[in-house]
């Protein structure tokens, strides 16, 4: 027994030993792993990525049979996954062959939806809400998030103000609801409110969700009036640290171009207007000074052309941009850290705009049911140029207007002395070129938040949350007028000099209570108290110095305000601008079939004075799942049909401070009774802006909604249309108020407007094999805008455009109307010939025989009155035998009888393809632009260039020189004068000497745009897993490829619904077409 006993012990000690002594890895030893990838219907799946969970860098696809082996450590665990399908898991089991089956990916009902102050699936949704994945944004490479949102949600309209780098881009759901004050909607980043998402790199962004109706945007009270906008950027993720790389090269150039006169028509124009009331006009010896015997004109046919629109907007940039990406963790601790450098040039020269974004987040498990979060962001922006509207001495408008040829002096050299200085001054300023290289801009904007969280959930459902966020941000604005800008000009042919240095901070802090529990599995109940205090404010300083030396650098003068004489200095700081809210909300569903929301927010503000500072804001929405009841339950081709409505109440409290209350400030500027100069600035106090009104309140709007939700063919056709009905009552209105009160303006509650659309969302796959998928989606949207009532006294409200203002009031405000309208006259031709007699008594002078209807809105030109032949002619619609502001009438609208967008996207094997089309259709713009080369305004002295169009125009003068109208030197000179213009429609750009709103330039601006089109390659996994990557693909890509309008300007997309005077297109900058090369990388 011993010796048995003993040998016992024996082997158990060696087996120890053994142990002991074998490496630990055995017992974590690598094992290969067989399986097949099947549908749903049993077939080969072909190209399925089978990984390693936790290491992407270890995967594989599925073969031609749906085939597939793996080496990994025993234990772990598999991650599947397919186009169009959904990802499953699997462990790692060796010895047998794992049948993997991958079902249809129904995805859009199960999709995460950020709402007010937390998330939920769509299919639990009563409101609505309109996405873009961040999937969808990263295959295609845009400058900014809402430059990818265009067309992609119904009845969110995102439109540029010009094509200028870094242009702002404007967003609008549902077209708005106020048509006074702000329509933007409220900016959310990461549970954060921020003025706008132009510069989040889009290679950041998780999802974006689109909140358009009441019962969902009432929970962020007055601020969600106009929609929310709600931007989620990349979390931390657990597991192995990655590094990911977007890179992209692009070159950009002039999509159109206008047609514009050369060097030969242009100078023959010039002798027109110049000798259109006679050859020896002052006019015409002035032309001859300047350009030569008109007799000699034929020389331009060989003289250089100057093509300024190639000059100075013709630049071809090479842009990039770059985002690397590092992110991973363990279960306690998880980071992500995002750095994105980009550059972005302008194709007119010295304009363009360089970003950097760093985005961190940091999340960690303090315990087990209490997590940290810190997301700390910091962003700088550098932009050059002045702007579209600030090239040069006036913009864009004078490079286009800007002389093709510099007369004489193409041809000779001559000595100064001998002519004279007034004359050479003209053209001493040679061209837009130097004109901008003196007339600069440089601005920079430096921000930085600082967000933390801390969530706790003591007991199962029930969360407790407060979060803080601080941003500060610092601007500066640098401005140089060299001498032989206007401005300079206007300060003793010297440079002038602006600096401007602004500050602007704000906080929140947001405290939430959650609590989600159900009863008996069918009552399913959700909780949600919060309060939230916001404030901001802001700081500015502002100098002006002039009469720098003449020859000083931009640069110069900005380091060494000194050089210059001091002229203007300002100073400010913000009352500050102060939130408190509270809210609470209640979701409830019946076994996921019956839903009910109802949610209020009061929030208090300091816009407004005490007894008006805080609204209420309810909203109800409630939905029906159809499809699951008993009789839709199990029906083969209805999947999902929900019937939801909404009502709720939102606010707009979008003024600036103070307008309820005195506030006094000191200024030097001007004397506090007339206006007067101080001549050794004596300082007196004032009142800035308007009369205070302490009976100003919350501007509120009604909303309701009614949609229906079907999905069909198990997901894969998605249906939604949706109509909408708005109305805003107490418009906060800047109202006229008798100059007797000491001040001209008062904000004022004047009336309410109503605001009608439809919406319609169709999405889904076309096409779909083992190992391909083409999707498309499809969104229209259209909504008009009626005035139902302004204030007491006016039925009308006239107003005017500031970039280009005619001589009368071109927009109004009238019960009854649409909002938008623009209101001329109704181009009616040109006067003929047969609207005269000749009086031969005074050289054949036209007069307009007793039916003529007789202009007086136009003023007289070089050639006579307005009301001669050839000139424009205008409908008389009250029919008192002459043209006055009375007939005025409705000449165009500015809102979109409908706009959308669609696109196709698919995958083959590694490739993939994208293409995103976007439309507008029934809106008119005012080509401002175009009216400006159609005229002569301000031409003397400065020789504009028109449009090319005109070289069929109506003609005052022979090829030889001589003025034909009222001519004693040429022989029947009427009669002539008659066969020249015989047919002519184009009047003489010589006949306008000022802005006058009317139909002939209200141009339909309806367009198809392929707003972008991209093609990718990603290489397979067996050989980039040997590179140490997990993804590697490359694309190429294309942005504005081609555009479809009968809009004769630049782009039609516009200066859409901005406001009450919008559709105006006067010195934008031009839209660019850019070709992209880039690369997605994945370590």
């Amino acid at each position: 027994m011993k010796r048995k006993k003993s040998k016992k012990m024996s082997f158990l000690f060696l087996l120890l030993v053994m142990v002991f002594f074998i490496p630990l890895q055995i017992f974590a030893q690598n094992i290969t792993v067989k399986g097949r990838v099947l549908d749903s219907n049993g077939e080969s799946i072909i190209g399925a990525t089978i990984v390693e969970k936790g290491n992407s860098s270890n995967g594989t696809t599925s073969d031609f049979d749906g085939n597939f082996q793996l080496k990994v450590r025993n234990g772990r665990v598999l991650v599947i996954s397919y186009i169009g399908m959904q990802t499953q898991e699997v462990k790692a089991v060796a010895g047998k062959v794992l049948k993997v089956v991958l079902e249809d990916d129904s995805q859009s009902l199960d999709e995460v939806v950020v709402i007010g102050y937390g998330s939920t699936v769509r299919k639990d949704l009563t409101g609505s809400v309109g996405s873009v994945s961040g999937k969808a944004l990263a295959a295609i490479p845009v400058t900014s998030a809402a430059v990818a949102l265009q067309g992609k949600v119904a009845g969110v309209q995102v439109t540029t103000v010009d094509g200028a780098p870094g242009a702002d881009i404007n967003i609008r759901v549902r077209g708005g609801t106020s048509v006074t004050q702000s329509n933007d909607p409220l900016y959310i980043v990461d549970g954060f409110q921020t003025d706008n998402i132009n510069d989040i790199p889009p290679t950041d962004i998780a999802s974006i969700d689109v909140l358009k109706d009441a019962s969902l945007t009432a929970i962020y009270g007055a601020k969600g009036g106009n929609g929310v906008v709600i931007v989620t950027t990349k979390s931390a993720k657990q597991g192995k640290i990655q590094v990911g790389i977007n890179t992209y090269l692009s070159v950009s150039k002039l999509a159109r171009k206008l047609d514009l006169m050369n060097a030969y028509d242009y100078v023959r124009y010039q002798y027109d207007w110049a000798a259109c009331n006679g050859n020896r006009s002052s006019n015409a010896k002035y032309f001859r000074a300047n350009f030569g015997n008109p007799q000699d004109m034929d020389l331009y046919h060989k003289a250089t052309n100057y093509d300024w629109q190639d000059e100075v907007m013709g630049e071809t940039p090479l842009n990039y941009s770059t985002n690397v990406t590092i992110g991973g963790g363990s279960e306690k601790v998880r980071f992500n850290l995002s750095i994105t450098q980009s550059d972005d040039r302008g194709i007119i020269m010295g304009s363009g705009v360089r970003r950097t974004n760093i985005n961190t987040k940091l999340n960690i498990q303090l315990a087990k049911n209490l997590t940290f979060t810190y997301n700390p962001k910091f962003s700088y922006r550098r932009d050059t140029g002045a702007g579209g509207d600030n090239i040069g001495s006036g913009g864009i408008i004078d490079v286009l207007r800007y002389r093709p040829t510099n007369g004489l002096r193409e041809f000779a050299f001559w000595d100064p002395a001998t002519v004279d200085p007034e004359d050479e001054a003209i053209f001493e300023y040679t061209n837009p070129k130097n004109d901008i290289k003196e007339n600069t801009q440089l601005k920079h904007s430096y921000s930085y938040t600082n967000q933390f969280s801390l969530q706790w959930q003591p007991i199962k459902g029930l969360t407790l949350k407060t979060e803080g966020v601080h941003y500060i941000q610092y601007k500066d604005q640098n401005r140089f007028y060299g001498a032989m800008t206007d401005t300079g000009q206007d300060n003793n042919s010297m440079p002038v000099a602006q600096i401007t240095n602004s500050q602007s901070s704000r906080y929140s802090w947001t405290n939430t209570i959650n609590y989600g529990f159900d009863i008996k599995g069918v009552h399913n109940i959700n909780l949600l108290l919060g309060q939230e205090l916001q404030s901001s404010s802001s700081q500015q300083v502002y100098v002006m110095n002039r009469y720098f030396p003449v020859g000083i650098s931009d640069r110069d003068a900005w380091n060494n305000m000194g050089h210059g004489t001091p002229y203007q200095t300002t100073s400010y700081e913000s009352t500050p601008d102060r939130t408190s809210s509270f809210f609470g909300q209640v979701n409830y569903n019946y076994d996921r079939k019956y839903y009910l929301s109802a949610t209020m927010r009061a929030d208090g503000s300091t816009k407004f004075a005490p007894g008006n500072q805080w609204g209420y804001f309810p909203s109800i929405s409630g939905a029906w799942v159809i499809s699951n009841e008993s009789f839709l339950e199990y029906n083969p081709v209805i999947s999902n049909l929900k019937l939801r409505a909404a009502v709720g109440l939102a606010g707009n409290n979008r003024i600036d401070d103070d307008q309820w209350r005195y506030i006094y400030e000191i200024s030097a500027n001007g004397g506090p009774g007339f206006g007067e100069s101080t001549q050794y600035g004596e300082k007196w106090y004032q009142i800035d802006g308007s009369m205070p009104n302490p009976d100003i309140k919350w501007e509120t709007t009604l909303t309701r909604n009614v949609a229906l939700d079907l999905s069909l063919f198990d997901g894969r056709l998605n249906i939604t249309p949706e109509f909408y009905w708005n109305t805003t009552r107490d418009l906060l209105y800047t109202s006229d108020i008798p100059s007797t009160t000491g001040f001209t303006q008062q904000i004022q509650n004047i009336g309410q407007v109503t605001n009608k659309g439809f919406e319609f969302t169709v999405n889904g796959d076309i096409l779909r094999g083992k190992d391909y998928v083409l999707s498309a989606n499809f969104t229209l949207g259209f909504n008009k805008m009626v005035v139902d009532k302004l204030n007491n006294t006016d039925d009308v409200l006239w107003l005017q455009n500031d970039r280009w203002k005619s001589s009368y009031n071109d927009y109004c405000l009238k019960v009854g109307d649409e909002v938008g309208l623009i209101y001329g006259f109704v181009y009616d031709g040109l006067y003929s010939f047969d609207e005269f007699t000749f009086d031969p008594t005074q050289g054949n002078i036209a007069v307009p025989k007793e039916n003529t209807v007789i202009n007086e809105v136009f003023e007289s030109s070089n050639s006579g009155e307005a009301t001669l032949p050839g000139k424009i002619k205008f409908k008389d619609l009250d029919g008192d035998g002459k043209i006055t502001e009375d007939d005025r009438t409705v000449i165009g609208n500015t809102t979109p009888d409908f706009q959308g967008g669609f696109g196709l996207n698919g995958q083959w094997k590694g490739f993939d393809f994208t293409a995103n089309f976007n439309f507008m259709v029934g809106f008119d713009i005012n080509n401002a632009t175009a009216y400006q080369l159609s005229s002569a305004e301000d031409n003397s002295d400065n020789f504009y260039n028109v449009l090319s169009k005109f070289n069929d125009r109506w003609i005052y003068t022979l090829e030889n020189g001589q003025s034909l109208y009222l001519s004693s030197q040429v022989p029947n000179s009427l009669e002539v004068y008659q066969q020249m213009n015989e047919g002519k429609t184009l009047w003489n750009p010589a006949d306008i000497e000022n802005k006058v709103t009317h139909s002939y330039f209200i141009e339909d601006g309806s367009f198809l745009r392929l707003q972008d089109i991209t093609i990718g390659y990603s290489l397979p996994n067996k050989i980039i897993s040997k590179l140490k990557m997990s993804r590697l693909r490359f694309y190429v890509s294309a942005t504005n490829l081609f555009l479809i309008t009968g809009y004769s300007g630049y782009d039609p997309e516009v200066d859409i619904q901005t406001g009450l005077t919008c559709g105006m297109d006067y010195n934008r900058y031009p839209r660019s077409r850019s070709f992209v090369f880039g690369a997605n990388i994945t370590f």
